[in-house]
């Protein structure tokens, strides 16, 4: 597999004898991918964070190039714009089930009243039955 090349990128490494360590458009050093430096991705290729913001998803397709960065530690995976799919958007029942699973996380299990705030699972109560208990127990 071979990805698109960089023209800046070709002229730095043949010209000044640079070596980018993760400039690999053919893809033979890094595990088949084409590779390129962050920041340094072909047009029509995004991460996936790319496509949501522009309402689109893979949709099923192969992993077409990476992004390494970090040395070496860090990896961005890269898709085709043209064979990405538009977003799914929920039903409504799936709406409303999102909506009651929210509503569920800001009632307390111990005073069962709905708080403004989301109840922390460590706690496992709301913030004034915490307190009451953590006050009492002394």
């Amino acid at each position: 597999m071979s990805g698109p090349r960089i023209p800046q990128l070709d002229y730095v490494t043949r010209t000044k004898g640079v070596y980018l360590k993760f400039y690999d458009p053919t893809g033979s050093r890094h595990g088949g991918l084409p590779t390129y430096p962050y920041r340094w991705a072909p047009p029509g290729l995004l991460t996936v964070r790319q496509l949501r913001a522009k309402q689109l998803r893979p949709g099923g397709q192969d992993i077409a190039a990476q992004i390494i960065w970090r040395k070496g530690r860090r990896v961005a995976y890269l898709y085709r714009e043209d064979l990405a799919k538009p977003k799914r958007t929920a039903t409504p029942a799936q709406l409303a089930a999102i909506d009651k699973a929210l509503r569920a996380r800001r009632i307390c299990s111990t005073c069962h009243t709905e708080k403004p705030y989301y109840i922390a699972r460590s706690l496992g109560e709301c913030n004034d039955c915490h307190d009451k208990w953590r006050f009492t127990c002394r």
